[in-house]
């Protein structure tokens, strides 16, 4: 709050500083620039309505009422106007030669039609600001006009403006460390409580909640706060169910393949048979564990984007072709029914190799989830400037309110087979992942005990399919 403070009252300090700057530096050459400014105007214009019946008028206007001093000469510097009584008996002669030089220096020779100076005149103590200018010629004789104006009524004034100053500044100061009191201390208030939150929020406190406070800008923190808040909170519960799951999932097997130690190390280490039979379940529980730690890091480099995806163009049948090939032993093997339909120009922009990852884990999900009907249905489909993949099963389905759960990690269908047949719970997050990096449609389409239809969409390449 005090740095608020004092900003806010360094601030004030500063406007009344340039106030009093332009009242003693720049108020008396503002005040003179305008009064020359008036006075070339003044000139200019009477100098232009010369040849007029009523100039002698309009000069004598602008004296009463612009408070000047204008007066009409000959190039003998001989006042012609305005005369009094007495000035008409005597003739008088208001500027002499060397003046008047002066004065109309560059004028008198037709260089400048008239001349503005500041001079101190004899018997005035102050400058005097001289509007010195060209009239015209008549009966031979030059006419001049002489405009004479003191800037010095402003100096009274500035002393008064002064004093009214100190005044104005003492109150606006105290009112100014008053208001910015208050406003430092309302602006901080709600700064200072989000601090103590995020305290709170550092020290595991994941129920905080960020107030609002009476700012947009504070109330948008606020906003942005809560939100991290609660991604937070999420990342802390995804983390303790992956250390949740991983742990279960590492342990399971790992006991099994000790059991299955200890078995044949003291019961079938001289049956063959039996020996090799739990051999074979130990190489499982180890394959299983295998399954998991790649399915981890891939996860791992997908989420951070530690490994550089390329993108090229795919056929994306002959993909799915290759993937299949790698399952025909278990197909044999279990009597799997297995359908592959295909058509049209099927050449998709993906990576190949994340691409066989997806079709992978989701022939390996049919598989799994797939009851006494192991029928399986892959089909890749161009048409139209898209290209769709369909993994269906005939296996138990998914609940409706299932569907988007699915896609989370270490999620599993509970009304499962036996735990050997079930995979990581991570092949699907995997997928989805994998499909949104490629910005791919995707879903599923699923009625338990009916079978699923796992899919997605994509555009097609421009390479054609050679005949």
């Amino acid at each position: 709050m005090f740095t608020f403070w004092k900003y806010f009252s360094a601030f004030a300090v500063v406007i009344l500083a340039i106030l009093w700057l332009f009242q003693i530096v720049f108020l008396n050459r503002f005040y003179e620039s305008m009064k020359i400014h008036e006075v070339t105007k003044i000139g200019d214009y009477l100098r232009s309505q010369y040849m007029n019946k009523d100039f002698e008028s309009k000069v004598l206007n602008y004296s009463q009422k612009k408070g000047l001093n204008i007066e009409v000469i000959d190039e003998e510097g001989t006042l012609i106007y305005p005369l009094t009584w007495l000035d008409v008996m005597i003739n008088p002669k208001v500027i002499e030669s060397d003046a008047f030089d002066e004065y109309f220096a560059g004028v008198k020779n037709g260089d400048h039609p008239y001349r503005v100076s500041i001079t101190k005149l004899k018997h005035l103590e102050t400058p005097t600001i001289v509007y010195a200018g060209y009239l015209g010629t008549t009966a031979g004789t030059n006419y001049y006009i002489m405009i004479k104006t003191s800037p010095q009524p402003v100096d009274s004034a500035i002393d008064v403006l002064k004093r009214l100053l100190i005044i104005v500044s003492i109150l606006s100061l105290l009112l100014a460390f008053a208001l910015s009191y208050f406003i430092s201390r309302r602006l901080s208030k709600p700064l200072v409580e989000m601090s103590k939150t995020a305290k709170k929020l550092g020290s595991g406190d994941y129920s905080v909640n960020f107030k609002k406070g009476d700012y947009t800008e504070i109330d948008d923190l606020s906003n942005t706060l809560n939100y991290a808040t609660r991604e937070i909170t999420k990342t802390m519960e995804v983390r303790k169910d992956l250390i949740a799951n991983v742990s279960h999932d590492l342990k399971t097997p790992l006991t099994v393949i000790k059991s299955y130690g200890e078995m044949i190390r003291d019961i079938s280490g001289n049956n063959e048979e039996m020996r090799n039979k739990h051999i074979d379940t130990i190489i499982n529980e180890a394959d299983r564990l295998t399954m998991l730690v790649n399915d981890l890091l891939d996860i791992s480099k997908i989420e951070s984007n530690l490994e550089e995806i390329k993108f090229d163009c795919i056929d994306l049948k002959e993909v799915a072709e290759d993937v299949i090939d790698r399952f025909k032993i278990m197909f044999e093997k279990n009597n799997y029914k297995f359908n592959f339909i295909y058509s049209g120009n099927t050449h998709i922009f993906a990576n190949k190799k994340r691409i066989e990852q997806v079709i992978y884990n989701l022939i390996n999900n049919a598989i799994n989830y797939s009851k006494s009907e192991k029928d399986i249905t892959i089909k890749v489909v161009g048409d139209l400037g898209v290209v769709r993949f369909d993994c269906i099963d005939k296996g138990i389905g998914i609940p409706k309110d299932k569907l988007d759960s699915i896609w989370e990690r270490f999620y599993r269908v509970r009304n499962n087979h036996t735990r050997p047949t079930v995979g990581t719970g991570l092949g699907l997050y995997i997928v989805k992942n994998i499909l949104e990096l490629h910005k791919f449609k995707y879903g599923v389409i699923s009625e338990e005990g009916v079978g699923s239809d796992f899919y997605f969409i994509t555009k097609q390449c421009n390479t054609k399919v050679v005949s």
